[in-house]
């Protein structure tokens, strides 16, 4: 069940609330903020409904107005309405949706679209409705702000979620964020590859406990954030050199190949669900399951954890330092 308000306040968002049933939070977990645009919000939502089964949750989306239509808001319906009821001389107001039952997962989904000067302080609509004595958790399915910790919305959560594979140069956007990280922050490129860093570590032990891998090659989708992130991480773990090779028209990572004394040992994806395994020796390829990961797995992830990742951490220093050196002016003069 849908309910709307239109120019409404946060205590007559509260009081709604109160009338129905079974949305005390008693049995909430977190409270998961979403800011995000029209266009990724249904997306967003439908990802977070999919986590919130496992992880019981109050989903605060805030949706922000669509910049690049405020003159046609404006001149159709007021101060952007979305519905014309708001008197044209008032200067911003707030609309809402209230979404319980088979709309909100398990629990109950809160959309805000802040108008005008409404939308200049979102985090003041935001604290009247977060759940008492629950972490909560931000998350950016689109664009994410410039320093995530120090966004107003960023500064209520403990832990922050950007997502740089939805944007349109993720390695780019994930080298932007590197250097203003703070403990907490966390992208969904890193989730991604939970599963083939699982495997690597296994598939990979016995080579590097006796010093045999002498190279390594990740193959995949060009200017993919996640490739980019397993590369720093094998150069931290390994030690030995890291070369990628573009794979255009592939999603994701397409294999990664490790030279050692005795041959190749290739991991490769096999299919959405599978991989391979092929070691020296002639025998034939290992299947392995290995599921491609949707948005509500990584989201499911990252709502168990709920605690820093210190890999995570360590990689991305590295990612941000790495970046920094590659774009250090020349001071020799040369």
């Amino acid at each position: 069940m849908i309910t709307t308000l239109t120019a409404t306040t946060t205590e007559r968002i509260v009081s709604a609330l109160v009338e129905e049933e079974g949305v005390s939070g008693g049995s909430h977990v977190l409270t998961l903020i979403i800011d995000t645009n029209t266009a990724g919000l249904e997306d967003a939502l439908a990802a977070a409904h999919g986590a919130s089964r496992d992880h019981p949750c109050r989903i605060i989306a805030v949706v922000r107005p669509d910049t690049e239509n405020d003159d046609v808001n404006d001149a159709a319906t007021g101060p952007r309405s979305r519905d014309g009821h708001v008197p044209s001389d008032l200067p911003g107001h707030l609309d809402a949706e209230i979404r319980v039952g088979h709309d909100a997962g398990a629990g109950e989904t809160l959309v805000l679209r802040p108008w005008g000067e409404a939308a200049e302080h979102v985090d003041t609509l935001v604290v009247p409705l977060l759940l008492p004595d629950v972490p909560v958790v931000t998350w950016w399915p689109t664009a994410p702000p410039d320093r995530p910790s120090t966004d107003p919305l960023g500064k209520l959560a403990s832990t922050r979620i950007t997502n740089t594979p939805a944007l349109s140069d993720p390695v780019m956007a994930l080298k932007a964020l590197a250097p203003s990280f703070t403990r907490g922050d966390i992208d969904l490129a890193w989730t991604r590859i939970t599963l083939w860093r699982a495997m690597v570590a296994s598939t990979l032990d016995p080579v590097l406990r006796d010093g045999t891998a002498r190279g390594i090659v990740v193959a995949g989708e060009p200017g993919n954030a996640s490739i980019a992130l397993m590369i720093r991480w094998l150069a931290l773990r390994t030690g030995v050199a890291i070369e990628q090779i573009d794979v255009p028209g592939f999603s994701g990572i397409a294999s990664i190949t490790v030279s050692t004394l005795t041959g190749d040992i290739v991991i490769a994806r096999m299919d959405q669900e599978r991989a391979t395994i092929t070691r020296p020796g002639g025998e034939a390829p290992q299947v392995v399951t290995m599921p491609r990961r949707e948005p509500i797995t990584t989201m499911n992830e990252e709502l168990r954890r709920l605690t820093p990742d210190l890999v995570f951490e360590e990689v991305l220093a590295s990612f941000a330092a790495e970046c920094c050196t590659s774009h250090a002016p020349d001071r020799t003069g040369s």
